[in-house]
């Protein structure tokens, strides 16, 4: 019996060699070809939309942040890349290391929905100071179309990330002043 075991023993060490060597991890970087996504029809327009969240203020931070700019796709007018000019400005909030200006430098992927509360989200790169690597994540919602008395707020959402995925600013709430306008074929 003992020397059926010395038989295998060697077979089993080359088994589990083998098997460490392909559990080891690849030093080179794996490529991922991301999805084709085209945005669909959609504009933004954003005049100053301004939003204070009380729980965010501490002095001499006031929980204010407006979202300017805008913002299209039209892939039927052969415009399949979003366009425009976009960027959360005065970010004045604690929980946050910036603290001034965003600016969105590009247009990575937008998609919009919703013809009653159009809905939209868009996400790239942006720049802001002493953030490397700027990334964003943007949600706005227009709910004041067709809803004058005032009862129902525009929302606006969003997320900055630096390089290594660590949070730089982030804030939700509703508009207050200014105007946030939505169109959206879908």
């Amino acid at each position: 019996m003992v020397k059926s075991c010395s038989v295998h023993r060697p077979f089993i060490v080359a088994l589990l060699g083998a098997a460490m060597w392909a559990a080891t991890p690849a030093f080179a970087q794996q490529i991922q070809i991301p999805p084709l996504q085209v945005c669909n029809t959609t504009k933004l327009s954003a005049n100053n939309a301004v939003v204070i969240i009380e729980t965010r203020a501490s002095a001499p931070l006031t929980g204010f942040f407006a979202l300017r700019g805008s913002l299209s796709c039209n892939p039927a007018a052969g415009v399949v890349y979003p366009t425009g000019a976009l960027g959360i400005f005065g970010i004045s909030m604690n929980d946050s290391s910036i603290q001034g200006d965003v600016t969105f430098t590009t247009f990575e992927q937008v998609t919009s929905g919703g013809k009653v509360t159009p809905t939209l989200w868009v996400n790239g790169r942006c720049k802001a100071a002493n953030v490397r690597g700027c990334h964003y994540w943007l949600l706005a919602v227009d709910n004041v179309k067709g809803h004058p008395l005032g009862k129902t707020f525009d929302v606006v959402s969003f997320l900055i990330l630096d390089q290594n995925g660590k949070r730089a600013a982030y804030g939700t709430g509703n508009v207050v002043d200014g105007d946030l306008t939505i169109s959206s074929a879908n």
